[in-house]
Order: C-alpha cells, then sequence, then structure tokens
C-alpha cells in the first residue's frame, strides 16, 4: 500500500483500491489542503515491511507480452478486492429438458422372429436356426442365428446401413423379389452382443447338426434347428450392422411400402457373432475397361504422387495410398493434391472426405477418364484385377470408419467393402 508523504498515514479512497494512482482524502487535519496533488507525495514503504509485499509493481517495469506459463511474473487478483460470486439458479432442476445425446435403441423381441422351411426338410413349424461354418483345418469361422427380420428395423435404429445403395441395383433387386416371391439368400448382419440368443447358440450346438453343406474352401457348414422353447419366447435382440444385402432390403422395404397386403414385412436373416468370431473385411476394387495405362499413368502424376513398384511386388495398398494396376506393372498413388479434393469431394457428404472408395470414385477414375475423354464406367470386384486388365486397387477401410457411418446415418459409397464370409446358399435355403 502507498502512504502519505506528509502525515504516513494510507489515503481514503471512495472507491476500491485497484492498484492505479489515484487522487484521494488524506486523514489529516482539517485546516491541511494536502488533497494530493500530485504522485510525489507518495513514498514506499520500507522494505520489509508487510505493506511492501502488496506493493504494485513499477510502471516503469517493462511487461512480457509472452504466454503466462513463459513470462518471469503472472499479474493475479489483489486479495483485497471484492470478488463476484456466482448466484446459484433457483429454478427446480425438472424445469429443464435433459441436454443428452439420444442413447442407443433398447432390444428388441420382435427383432428376429422364428422362419419357416430353412432345412432341405421342413419342420412344419417356424424356428430359430444355428448356422456354424469351418475352415479347412476345422476352425470356426462363422456363428449365427437366423431368423426373419424385421424390415422396420431401419427406422427404429435396430439395423444400421453401412453403405449407400445404386438405383439401378435396387431395382433388379425388386425385379428378382416379384419373381420369386421372396429373398431366398439370407441378409449378412453383425451383431456386437447377442444377448439372450448366445445361450440359444450355445445349447444348440451341442447336438448333432441337422444338416452340412460343403463351403468353396473345403471346409462345412452346418446348421442346427433350435428347440420349440426358443420360438415360444422369441429373445430380445440389440441394434446389428447389415454387412451385406443392402440392395435387397431397400428392396424389400420400397415394396413393402407399396404394395403392404402383398409383400411380407419381414426378410431372411443370418446375425452372426461379431464379437467372438468377427467378419473378414476387405475393400472392392476398381477395373476401367479401355482405359490406356501408360496415359492413366501421366495424369494421375499430374495430381498425386507416382511411384512405380518393381515386379512381383505384394499388391496390397498401404492406408491412404492406392495401386494403378495395367500391363503387368503396378504404380502407387499417394499424397493426392489437394485441390484436386477439394473441388471434386464438394458434393459428397463430409464424412466420406477420407474414405478410399470416395476418393478412387469423385477424383481418381473421373481425372483418368477425363483425361483421355471417355465415359467413367468401373467394374467392381472384390479380389484384385487380372494381368490384362486396368484397374485401381483401394486399401480397405477399418472397422471405426463403418461402424462410424452407420451410426451417423451417412454410412460409405456404394461398393466400398467386401464382408464376409457369406453363407452357403446352393440346395441349403427353401422356402
Amino acid at each position: 500500500m502507498w502512504v502519505c508523504a506528509s502525515c504516513g498515514s494510507r489515503p481514503a479512497f471512495s472507491k476500491a483500491w485497484t492498484g492505479s494512482r489515484r487522487r484521494g482524502d488524506c486523514r489529516v487535519s482539517p485546516g491541511s489542503r494536502s488533497t494530493f496533488p500530485s504522485a510525489a507525495m507518495f513514498r514506499r514503504p520500507p522494505a520489509g515491511s508487510p505493506d511492501m509485499a502488496s506493493s504494485p509493481p513499477s510502471p516503469t517495469r517493462h511487461r512480457s507480452w509472452r504466454p503466462c506459463s513463459a513470462r518471469p511474473w503472472t499479474p493475479c487478483v489483489r486479495w483485497w478486492l471484492p470478488r463476484p460470486r456466482r448466484r446459484r439458479s433457483t429454478l427446480l432442476p425438472d424445469l429443464f429438458p435433459a441436454l443428452v445425446p439420444p442413447g442407443t435403441p433398447a432390444p428388441r423381441t420382435d427383432l428376429l422372429l422364428p422362419f419357416h422351411g430353412v432345412l432341405a426338410q421342413p419342420l412344419g413349424r417356424a424356428s430359430y436356426y444355428v448356422l456354424e461354418r469351418r475352415d479347412a483345418a476345422g476352425d470356426i469361422q462363422q456363428r449365427g442365428v437366423i431368423g426373419a427380420l424385421s424390415l422396420d428395423g431401419v427406422e427404429t435404429g435396430h439395423v444400421l446401413r453401412r453403405q449407400q445403395v445404386g438405383e439401378s441395383d435396387v431395382r433388379v433387386q425388386a425385379r428378382l423379389l416379384r419373381q420369386r416371391g421372396g429373398v431366398i439368400e439370407p441378409l449378412l448382419l453383425a451383431a456386437p452382443d447377442l444377448t439372450t440368443f448366445q445361450r440359444c447358440i450355445d445349447e444348440t450346438t451341442r447336438g448333432p447338426a441337422d444338416q452340412e453343406l460343403a463351403t468353396p474352401e473345403g471346409g462345412v457348414q452346418r446348421l442346427w434347428a433350435c428347440a420349440a422353447s426358443w420360438t415360444a419366447d422369441p429373445p430380445a435382440l440389440a441394434p446389428v450392422l447389415l454387412a451385406d444385402g443392402h440392395h435387397r432390403l431397400e428392396a424389400a422395404r420400397r415394396l413393402h411400402r407399396a404394395h403392404p397386403g402383398a409383400v411380407a414385412d419381414r426378410l431372411l436373416a443370418l446375425v452372426v457373432d461379431h464379437r467372438r468370431y468377427p467378419l473378414t473385411l476387405s475393400a472392392t476394387h476398381r477395373v476401367l475397361p479401355g482405359l490406356d495405362i501408360d496415359r492413366a499413368v501421366r495424369a494421375a502424376a499430374r495430381i498425386a504422387r507416382v511411384h512405380a513398384h518393381p515386379p512381383g511386388a505384394q499388391r496390397v495398398p498401404r492406408p491412404g495410398t492406392f495401386l494403378l494396376t495395367g500391363g503387368g506393372q503396378t504404380w502407387g498413388l499417394s499424397e493426392i493434391s489437394p485441390a484436386a479434393m477439394a473441388g471434386r469431394l464438394r458434393s459428397v457428404p463430409a464424412e466420406w472426405v477420407e474414405l478410399p472408395a470416395a476418393i478412387s470414385d469423385h477424383v481418381l477414375i473421373p481425372a483418368l477418364c477425363e483425361d483421355q475423354g471417355i465415359e467413367p464406367a468401373p467394374r467392381y470386384t472384390s479380389s484384385v484385377p487380372g494381368p490384362g486388365e486396368v484397374g485401381l486397387i483401394l486399401p480397405p477401410p477399418t472397422w471405426d470408419q463403418i461402424w462410424a457411418g452407420a451410426a451417423s446415418g451417412a454410412g460409405m459409397p456404394a461398393k466400398s467393402t467386401s464382408l464376409g464370409p457369406v453363407p452357403v446358399a446352393e440346395g441349403g435355403w427353401q422356402r
């Protein structure tokens, strides 16, 4: 604090002390005219006194504009200043709505119901069925339960679709549904938690299988019919991820809305245990008919970094890179121009800008085809392009990207991934 140079008393200010030298009234005799005309009437207290510790810093000291953590001293609020107090609300908490994000939908007992006639020899009643797939070495690849999936699971948030659908493919599936009278191949769904169905699977697989089918890989696919007690009391099922059958599901939903009485409101579906036996994840590649590989390499070099791979190298792209193949050679594409991506990805959802399928379909393939004056018409395949084909090999997305896209509703571009293995349907599914 500052004291009067004439009487040694502290000045009495009309307002609280703020650290600045303002004039005030001094506790001196009434006849004195000491009204603090200047700052020269103040003196600093002697060193070591209690008032010295709370004195304001010298105004001539150099102030540093560096962050507080880097400054040699940090100014703080004086302890004698009145501090504002936070006023507590007197309103009841129940007057405010709960500002929390919506939770995961509760499990539904009617999401997956028993189905008629999955085995070659029908049981004569609706039932759940357990499917188990083993590889050539006898190891379990897949386990799940088969039933009738409700079509309204998409609206209630219990069926999460991982990718967008193409209108032409939906029309093809709708025509097949009308011709066959229903879906023969079951949909493939992944369940992070099978809840009560897990106990159903464990109890059913203890007995001998009712039917066995050979798989293309040299393994075996087994089917069991569940006990009638599970049919009487259907278990609840939590939200699941649609892995395969997006176009079939969308075609069935459209037909049911157009003809509610003529088309069933359920589809045959296989829900697998994704926690214990996760599905295989691979990318869907592109084959570009009519594209000249030499001109394509030169066009790709204008918007990306291109480096040739040695012959016979492993053709698996790293995350964030692509492989351009043709003529028995392979080139890696990386560090795609941000300007090219920003100009061509404006029309896609923001969640797609880092997905390999969106970059290939909206940036790379159009740029390569426009350079040669041809219309982009890629063919999609789960295997790498052959030696005599020109194609683009994509890196597979991650499971985090798949689940995030499905949960947000944006999904992924069409023909982004290939999930499997899909169940063997030859001679095994009956209606």
